[in-house]
């Protein structure tokens, strides 16, 4: 049977045991929150019921497809400005963790010897 589209339509017999079980498992699941599942499986079928999923899970995908886009976005964005900054060139990077180890060296404190990397990331625009 084709729909359509002309894509082949899987029919519930041409689906493995495992296929089957991962579907009855998201039905047990789906049913928890939205007990009209189990009218629509008693008057329609699997198939309305399958059909309902489809259409329920469609908002939820889109809302994890924009969460994913805009980590992604800011990743990108966290790299670029990284790859930008003065903390990225070596010679700078060099300075900065001399002067570092320098200080934990002699104070011994990691929040001191610290405040020496503190430049290159707050005023990178004047080190390069």
């Amino acid at each position: 049977m084709i729909n359509l589209q002309g894509n082949p339509m899987i029919k519930w017999e041409d689906l493995s045991w495992q296929q089957k079980a991962a579907f009855w498992i998201v039905i047990g699941v789906v049913g928890w929150f939205s007990p009209e599942i189990a009218l629509l499986f008693h008057f329609g079928g699997i198939e309305v019921v399958f059909a309902f999923l489809a259409f329920y899970l469609i908002p939820i995908l889109r809302q994890i497809q924009t969460y994913y886009f805009k980590f992604r976005q800011a990743l990108t964005l966290a790299i670029v400005t990284y790859q930008s900054s003065a903390a990225a060139k070596p010679r700078v990077y060099f300075t900065q963790a001399v002067f570092c180890s320098v200080a934990f060296m002699l104070t011994g404190s990691v929040v001191l010897s610290a405040a020496f990397l503190m430049p290159g990331m707050l005023v990178n625009g004047f080190l390069t």
